[in-house]
């Protein structure tokens, strides 16, 4: 059964390529630049780096990722704090960033009237972190690139919505 009032793929796509490239800019100082994304992500994905993960409960069930390549983890993490990041300091600004980001995802489901919860971030380091929604009518990915620093940066949504 369709609803065509339910958020799909696209306003997911068009909040994320919003909202990446104002927390990068407010809190880093660079801009990030959205790739081509898609709205029907194929699942399970595979991401690699330094990845932050938020769930999303209540009217909206679901998971954000945010997949840092190594390097650009720490160049980011570098740029926030002014200088040598250790290991800590790098999950610690990949939880912030995802939890911004995921805020803002969060905040727009809530203002078309799909109130959901956060939880606390989490961090998982590795070369093939494989993620998957069985459930999700939502998948959506998309990646961004940060000038002035190496590697890209990959954002993975999966939600499945209350009718």
């Amino acid at each position: 059964m369709s609803n065509s009032n339910l958020p799909g793929g696209e306003l997911f796509l068009a909040t994320l390529n919003r909202y990446v490239p104002e927390v990068m800019q407010t809190m880093v100082g660079v801009t990030a630049k959205p790739g081509t994304g898609n709205e029907n992500a194929p699942q399970p994905a595979s991401l690699v780096g330094v990845t932050g993960s938020i769930g999303l409960s209540g009217k909206v069930n679901g998971m954000v990722y945010t997949a840092f390549s190594y390097d650009l983890a720490q160049c980011v993490a570098e740029k926030i704090l002014g200088g040598s990041a250790s290991d800590q300091d790098v999950s610690d600004v990949v939880a912030e960033l995802t939890n911004m980001i995921t805020g803002n995802l969060k905040s727009q489901l809530c203002d078309t009237g799909f109130n959901c919860s956060l939880s606390i971030p989490s961090v998982v380091k590795g070369d093939d972190i494989r993620v998957s929604a069985k459930t999700a009518s939502v998948s959506v990915r998309n990646d961004y690139t940060i000038e002035d620093c190496p590697g890209s940066l990959v954002v993975q949504a999966f939600a499945a919505l209350e009718h």
